[in-house]
């Protein structure tokens, strides 16, 4: 079965990429510690501002003009992924939904995807997750409370995302990266 993979994809961030390193991103994510991309490129510019306002609250004694919000354009390598080993969701569906749960409560969790596209629950939807695991909408694990946070979570207004979790991967999949004008 052949797959679609887009090969233009955006990044948003506070601080310049010289180089992508799959390490510096935070563990708790949707799909792992990872480098992440957007298909849409006002999903991106919305993470960019996001990061740049948290990283000036989180590091006010940086110095002066280290965070800027940057947009990054990527290109990426279509006929390479072919031999990628991809997981896609097409929906915030409990397959999705259990595999972020694990992904967000597990530090570090790991899996053996190269490549997982899927929707994005972004750190706004932490409020859901917590009310979930503390079970507000039900007993932790069962269908009931799966199918209140999905709801909650309104999977319809969320976008899609790039997760590549291995550096060798981010290396031969990512041909380009440019910064882009987001304004």
């Amino acid at each position: 079965m052949s797959q679609h993979i887009n090969s233009i994809l955006y990044h948003g961030t506070a601080e310049k990429i010289l180089k992508i390193d799959v390490s510096k991103g935070r563990s708790n994510k949707d799909f792992g510690r990872g480098f992440y991309m957007a298909v849409s490129k006002s999903q991106a510019i919305g993470m960019m501002h996001k990061k740049y306002k948290e990283s000036i609250i989180r590091r006010p004694n940086a110095p002066k003009g280290q965070f800027e919000e940057i947009l990054y354009e990527i290109k990426i390598d279509v006929d390479y992924s072919k031999d990628l080993n991809i997981k896609i969701f097409k929906q915030a569906d409990t397959e999705w939904l259990d595999f972020i749960l694990k992904c967000r409560e597990q530090k570090d969790f790991s899996h053996d995807y190269d490549l997982v596209i899927g929707p994005t629950a972004d750190d706004d939807t932490m409020v859901c997750l917590n009310s979930y695991w503390r079970g507000f909408y039900g007993e932790v694990g069962s269908q009931e409370a799966k199918a209140k946070l999905l709801g909650y979570l309104e999977p319809e207004n969320l976008g899609i995302q790039y997760y590549v979790g291995k550096q060798e991967v981010a290396d031969r999949l990512i041909l380009e990266i440019k910064q882009i004008s987001w304004d």
